[in-house]
C-alpha cells in the first residue's frame, strides 16, 4: 500500500517520461524532484509553482528542457542524491547535504516564523523564550543552527512529523503551541485547511535563510546543468523578470521580501 502511494505521488511533470523509460534513465534535459511547498513549489500546472518557474526560465536560456518528478521530500532528496534524479527544488544550504550535491546560486530568499493559535497571547525576542512551548517541526526542514541546537540539547520540547498539514492541525487542537513556517506558504495551506482565522503568525523571523537548485554529485552532467542554471538566473535577475515573477505570485509580499541581494549568500563546496 505504501508502495503504491508513493508511485502515485512521483507525478512527472512538464514533462511526461516516455513509455519505457525508466526513472535512473535520461532522453533529454534536466529531471528534478519537487515537492509540494505552496505558492513555491506545487504539482499545479502550468508552472509549479513560482520557484519551479524560475527554474525552468534559467534553464531555458539554454534551451534546456526541465522534467519534475513530484516526490514526498525525504524521497525527493534521497532520489537525487543517489543520481537516479539528476537534481531537486529546492533546498536550504546544509553542510550534511554538500556531500552529495553541488548548491546552484541563491534563487530567492526566505524566511520562517511562529505560528501560533490567535486565542494565545505570544511574543518572544530570543530562542531561550521558546523553551517553555510545546514546537511542532517538519522532517528534513532546516529551522537554523541556534534553534536546532536548541531542540537538540532537549531546552525546547519539539514533536516532529513529516506533514505540514499535519503540525497546523496539531497547532490548531492544542497539541502544540508553536509551529515555525514560511508566511507565504503557511497561509496559503491555512486557507486550503480552513484554519486561517484560529491560526496567526509573528512576524519576528526565526530564521532567514535562501533556497537553492541542488544537483546531485553522481550524475556526470550535474556541472554543465549548474553552469546553465547559474547564468539564466542571472540573465533573470538582470532583466527585472525575476522580481516581476515574485510579485505576480505574491503580490501581498514585498519584492524585496524574495529577492537575493546579499553577495555572502552562496553555498559554499
Amino acid at each position: 500500500m505504501n508502495r503504491l502511494r508513493n508511485l502515485l505521488l512521483a507525478v512527472t511533470l512538464p514533462f511526461a517520461l516516455p513509455p519505457g523509460l525508466h526513472a535512473n534513465e535520461t532522453d533529454s534535459g534536466v529531471r528534478l524532484t519537487n515537492g509540494y511547498w505552496p505558492p513555491y513549489m506545487e504539482n499545479k500546472p502550468p508552472h509549479f509553482g513560482v520557484i519551479s518557474h524560475i527554474v525552468s526560465l534559467a534553464f531555458a536560456k539554454h534551451d534546456t528542457p526541465v522534467t519534475y518528478g513530484f516526490f514526498p521530500w525525504s524521497r525527493a532528496r534521497l532520489l537525487a542524491e543517489k543520481g537516479l534524479w539528476d537534481g531537486s527544488v529546492a533546498w536550504t544550504c546544509r553542510q550534511r547535504l554538500l556531500k552529495y550535491f553541488h548548491f546552484s546560486d541563491p534563487i530567492v530568499t526566505h524566511h520562517y516564523v511562529l505560528f501560533h493559535r490567535t486565542s494565545m497571547d505570544f511574543d518572544w525576542a530570543r530562542i531561550e523564550d521558546l523553551e517553555s512551548y510545546r514546537v511542532g517541526l517538519t522532517q528534513d526542514y532546516n529551522y537554523g543552527e541556534e534553534f536546532e541546537a536548541a531542540v537538540a540539547a532537549g531546552t525546547i520540547s519539539a514533536d516532529q512529523t513529516s506533514s505540514d498539514a499535519s503540525n497546523f492541525r496539531k497547532l490548531a487542537a492544542g497539541r502544540i503551541d508553536l509551529f515555525p513556517m514560511e508566511p507565504a506558504v503557511g497561509m496559503d495551506m491555512l486557507k486550503a485547511l480552513e484554519l486561517e482565522d484560529a491560526i496567526t503568525f509573528h512576524p519576528r523571523p526565526l530564521q532567514s535563510d535562501y533556497l537553492y537548485l541542488i544537483l546531485s554529485r553522481r550524475v556526470p552532467e550535474s556541472k554543465r546543468y549548474l553552469r546553465e542554471f547559474n547564468e539564466g538566473l542571472g540573465k533573470l535577475k538582470e532583466s527585472g523578470r525575476l522580481e516581476e515573477l515574485i510579485a505576480d505570485y505574491l503580490p501581498a509580499l514585498p519584492v524585496r521580501y524574495l529577492v537575493v541581494e546579499d553577495e555572502d549568500s552562496q553555498c559554499g563546496e
